[in-house]
């Protein structure tokens, strides 16, 4: 379940996504700013900044990816219908 802070100064969400860090489980945390978006895991002092941009190339990209590996499939399944 995905958690907002009632903080109104900065807005804080915590996923409920789990990543396996020192072998433990732990949430996802973003904080969002004007100036980027800080990723965190919860329990960690360690964060990570990334620009919006940056989050839009990258979507932009596994787009790509997944239309490419469909149109991969396609031409696979019509190479199989034709023999």
């Amino acid at each position: 379940m995905t958690k907002m802070s009632s903080r109104k100064s900065r807005l804080i969400v915590e996923f409920s996504d789990c990543v396996r860090e020192r072998g433990r489980l732990r949430e996802v945390t973003m904080e969002f700013s004007p100036y980027g978006i800080r990723v965190r895991l919860k329990g960690m002092r360690s964060s990570y900044e990334i620009s919006p941009a940056s989050v839009y190339n990258v979507a932009v990209l596994k787009d790509v990816e997944r239309k490419r590996q469909e149109r991969k499939a396609q031409s696979k399944t019509r190479l199989r219908g034709r023999r």
